[in-house]
């Protein structure tokens, strides 16, 4: 009686901890991050990188992403949802990966700049959008960015981007000896605002200097995470990107 009592309580553990293994940890607010997420403008492949985002936030995060590619291939774009002054109310986040270059309308940027820096709505700023809206006459996008950026280098090729400040919450799983990435592209940074947090950085041989490629920028009531990395769908796919964008993303919602 005893041996089999003993093998029963066995069993019941053997099964647990498999339960247990095969079930990853939950995360710590299990409602979702209501995220829209800007896309389009020419030069890239804006499909490819909205499922890959998609993708590799949902295998980190409960999200619920909506997707406004309204804009197409057009540089010149202005959405339409702007024109509600109430556009943000139904997110949580707003994950901008876009190359609307050619936007110089002030009114309408700072619809867009608006009600993240009165209501706190988190940001994500992605690649060219950094380059969006760059001629216009109005500050205020580069305040949310966090920085300034006009051009990038020539030159395509894989970075050794390494980390500046790894006890930010955006950097829990960036590699502590730094990252190469896939080929991508390097924005040369001018300028920064005063509450933005450089968090890693790569060298640039065209520009000889060193640029910043991932930060943490606080925007009025915001919380902003930025990388100029992500031309090309493999850098923003890999892992050490996702992980980024993660963990950003739950320090920018306060998650």
């Amino acid at each position: 009686m005893f041996s089999t009592l003993r093998s029963a309580i066995l069993l019941i553990l053997f099964f647990t901890i498999s339960c247990a293994n095969q079930n990853p940890p939950s995360d710590e607010n299990s409602d979702p991050i209501r995220i829209l997420y800007v896309t389009g403008g020419g030069f890239h492949d804006y499909e490819a990188q909205a499922e890959a985002i998609r993708e590799g936030l949902s295998e980190r995060l409960p999200v619920e992403i909506t997707v406004d590619h309204e804009a197409g291939e057009s540089n010149s774009h202005q959405l339409s949802r702007h024109n509600d002054p109430n556009w943000h109310e139904d997110f949580d986040a707003v994950i901008y990966n876009m190359c609307f270059a050619l936007v110089t309308d002030t009114e309408y940027i700072e619809s867009v700049t608006r009600p993240h820096y009165e209501t706190g709505i988190a940001a994500i700023v992605l690649h060219c959008a950094m380059h969006t809206y760059r001629d216009a006459d109005t500050e205020e996008w580069d305040r949310l960015l966090g920085l300034s950026t006009y051009h990038h280098e020539r030159q395509q090729r894989e970075f050794e981007i390494l980390p500046l400040n790894t006890d930010h919450p955006a950097m829990a799983d960036f590699p502590e000896e730094g990252w190469v990435s896939p080929r991508d592209e390097l924005y040369i940074v001018t300028g920064v605002f005063d509450n933005m947090t450089p968090l890693a950085q790569a060298w640039g041989p065209e520009t000889e200097a060193h640029h910043v490629v991932m930060w943490a920028n606080e925007y009025g009531e915001a919380r902003v995470i930025g990388a100029t990395a992500g031309h090309n769908t493999d850098v923003i796919s890999d892992p050490v990107y996702m992980d980024f964008l993660a963990n950003g993303l739950r320090w920018a919602t306060r998650r």
